[in-house]
């Protein structure tokens, strides 16, 4: 017994695998991250502080044919920013306002490359989006290394930006603090 199909069927069978294929590439996969690390450098008159948080928190949506679409969040819990002194961290806590402003969120609005992330591959670029600290948000764009591997995606920024800008003064403060992040998103 044989079947036999009109050719004119397969081709549209063909044709709607095919555009089912391209449709299921273009949509978003939700990705997040749960822990990662922060780290900070900040002058105070002679003082350097260094701190870390190892609470952080990440929700991405990421499409592999459109990286520039890429969006989502990061965040990170403003009391949980330690630099091993007691009085240093209750003095950020009120420079930061952490009791009225418990997190501190990076909002992604795009990746700007042109490029596709693939398996095995390091992407340097940058991604746009707006940084809220303190009830303030403004703009803000930040180099990004982006490595993916076995599905997950590997992401590392080193940035710098202008506390005052965002409300945070502490007197004898310095006007640039340096961020370092990573964290390791994976599809949910």
């Amino acid at each position: 017994m044989s079947v036999c199909f009109p050719v004119h069927s397969l081709s549209r069978r063909a044709a709607l695998l095919a555009l089912s294929g391209l449709l299921g590439s273009a949509w978003a996969t939700p990705y997040s991250a749960a822990g990662g690390t922060v780290s900070f450098d900040y002058r105070v008159t002679f003082i350097g502080v260094h701190g870390t948080s190892g609470d952080l928190s990440a929700e991405v949506d990421y499409a592999p044919s459109d990286l520039p679409g890429a969006s989502g969040t990061v965040s990170i819990r403003t009391a949980s920013l330690k630099t091993g002194n007691g009085l240093q961290e209750d003095h950020m806590r009120g420079a930061l306002g952490a009791d009225k402003f418990p997190n501190i969120v990076f909002a992604l609005t795009g990746v700007n490359s042109d490029t596709m992330l693939a398996e095995g591959q390091t992407l340097a670029t940058t991604g746009s989006g707006k940084l809220t600290l303190k009830g303030v948000s403004r703009s803000l764009n930040v180099p990004l290394k982006l490595t993916m591997n076995a599905g997950k995606i590997t992401v590392a920024t080193q940035f710098k930006f202008n506390p005052y800008d965002y409300g945070v003064s502490y007197f004898g403060g310095a006007d640039s603090i340096a961020i370092n992040v990573g964290f390791v998103l994976a599809p949910r």
